[in-house]
């Protein structure tokens, strides 16, 4: 990266910092509680959730990667790599530790090495080994497991009611 562009990032981290401060201190003057300016956090970070990933280049560097934007999750040799539609990431979470922060996003575990998006499912097929192909919107098609078939149908559910 160069002097120029290293220079830009600070400036954007710190602008960042300085209105995400700004905005948790006057929610919180405006309520009277930490709590509103809490939980505000915390939903803003579940919406645009910020992954330590490595980039295709090599560098270790942190993107902001928007939920909605991924397909998959899948643990491959003890990595883990998030699967956008045009893009792969790496990312220094485990793969539980995904499934923990991304459960209420809509995101199902399908396999022992898969978390799913459920907004990107568009079918199942049944395969002839007692395991089904779930077939996404980019085209896609992955492995899931009948073990985790109830979750999935749960997860569905729950979507289609709220």
């Amino acid at each position: 990266m160069s002097m120029g562009g290293m220079i830009a990032n600070i400036a954007m981290l710190v602008g960042t910092s300085a209105l995400v401060g700004f905005k948790f201190a006057m929610l919180t003057k405006m309520t009277g509680s930490l709590y509103m300016a809490m939980g505000d956090h915390f939903v803003n970070n579940t919406i645009v959730n910020l992954l330590h990933v490595v980039s295709a280049t090599g560098v270790d560097e942190e993107i902001a990667v928007l939920i909605n934007d991924i397909f998959y999750l899948e643990s491959v040799d003890k990595k883990v790599f998030v699967y956008c539609e045009k893009e792969v990431f790496r990312s220094n979470y485990k793969l539980y530790e995904l499934e923990e922060m991304l459960s209420q996003a809509g995101f199902v575990r399908v396999s022992k090495s898969v978390l799913l998006n459920i907004e990107k499912l568009m079918g199942l097929k049944t395969l002839v080994n007692s395991k089904l192909e779930a077939r996404l919107s980019n085209g896609e098609s992955i492995c899931v497991t009948r073990k985790y078939l109830k979750d999935i149908k749960s997860e569905l559910l729950r979507r289609n009611k709220g």
